[in-house]
């Protein structure tokens, strides 16, 4: 739900008299999904299982129909083709206040003119919204100091306004929780202990959840998997490792981190390079080139391969050492005390495997 966007964060979660029991335990499935805005086609057919309480990130590009996913999950947008199922029920049918569904934006989008308290309560089944200890106990759960619960959103900070928003989407109990960008407004400083609270909540509750983001390390470590989005459509999905080390194609393996391409010739199982030899994820045969991470790229003075320091990225914890080997640059990663100076000959060796290849087209 965008800042524009009237609706209020704790309806589109629905009310806790909505059925459920053991059809809860389906997550969210979004099956051959399109979207369509003013003629320029968002989504297309896409695809996506996100298991009972687990955390699922979606990344892409800017403007690839990330927070449109979840708006049609929400519904606050319909699709124009495809099937959605929340908590084991077609949700498509249903209006947003009946899909058990909570949204938290990157704002947070509290009412301004209600308190900690009232926020939470509007979240309640109308049955507890008078019970305090039911307001308490979901300030506990997402990490608050109860005693904020008389404030009102302008008195407090971007962190306390995101886990009262937080506690507001799980006071339903709802089946899925939508997180939007809820931490990119954030300060540094407080960005860490917030989503760090927000997940212990979420996975406290076994709350199905779906998370989108452009911080990609975010994604990799709060996730359980990482879903990508590409031309509309998910192109892997998997556990954070996987994309990492194991990506589908050189798009994804650039996507998900900084890259190196090699000159190589291609020998089926393994590839031979200037940095020595190196096994392939796939068999593949000709002249092209193998895509490896920086931390694959290892400083060592007994290898045979010889490159000069060129230009170094001091990152406080490590370095990236830009290295000219030949005709060929890389970029090595190493630790923060062992960074080379510049102009200095060092020894370059591969480690691991290939994440990817690409043959040139003739």
């Amino acid at each position: 739900m965008s800042s524009a966007d009237p609706r209020p964060v704790a309806r589109a979660s629905g009310a806790a008299g909505d059925g459920g029991g053991a059809a809860r335990a389906s997550g969210v499935e979004v099956t051959g999904l399109g979207k369509a805005h003013a003629g320029v086609r968002v989504l297309d057919g896409l695809d996506l299982s996100v298991p009972h309480g687990e955390l699922t990130a979606v990344i892409g590009r800017s403007g690839g129909g990330k927070t449109t996913l979840l708006r049609l999950i929400a519904g606050f947008d319909r699709p124009d083709r495809g099937t959605i199922t929340v908590g084991g029920r077609p949700a498509l049918a249903l209006p947003p206040e009946r899909r058990r569904v909570g949204y938290v934006t990157q704002e947070g989008s509290l009412f301004p003119h209600l308190t900690v308290t009232g926020n939470v309560a509007f979240g309640l089944p109308w049955r507890r919204r008078r019970a305090r200890d039911g307001v308490r106990e979901m300030l506990e759960l997402v990490g608050l100091d109860v005693g904020l619960a008389d404030r009102y959103p302008h008195e407090l900070s971007g962190g306390e306004q995101q886990r009262v928003a937080l506690a507001r989407a799980l006071a339903p109990r709802p089946d899925a929780v939508l997180l939007d960008e809820p931490f990119s407004a954030l300060d540094p400083a407080i960005r860490v202990s917030t989503r760090l609270a927000v997940t212990a909540a979420l996975a406290a509750t076994s709350t199905t959840t779906i998370l989108v983001t452009h911080d990609l390390p975010e994604a990799m470590s709060l996730a359980t998997r990482v879903a990508v989005l590409r031309d509309g459509a998910i192109a892997q999905v998997g556990e954070p490792a996987d994309l990492y080390l194991r990506p589908a194609d050189a798009a994804i393996a650039a996507f998900t981190g900084e890259v190196c391409e090699i000159p190589a010739k291609l020998l089926g199982d393994h590839a031979s390079t200037a940095l020595g030899p190196l096994p392939l994820p796939q068999t593949a045969f000709g002249a092209g080139f193998v895509l490896v991470r920086p931390e694959q790229i290892t400083v060592d003075e007994a290898a045979p391969a010889r490159a000069t320091v060129t230009g170094t990225d001091f990152r406080g914890h490590d370095g990236l050492i830009r290295l000219r080997n030949g005709e060929n640059e890389v970029t090595a990663r190493c630790a923060a005390h062992l960074v080379p100076e510049l102009g200095t000959s060092v020894g370059l060796r591969l480690t691991g495997i290939a994440l990817a290849t690409r043959i040139p087209p003739d």
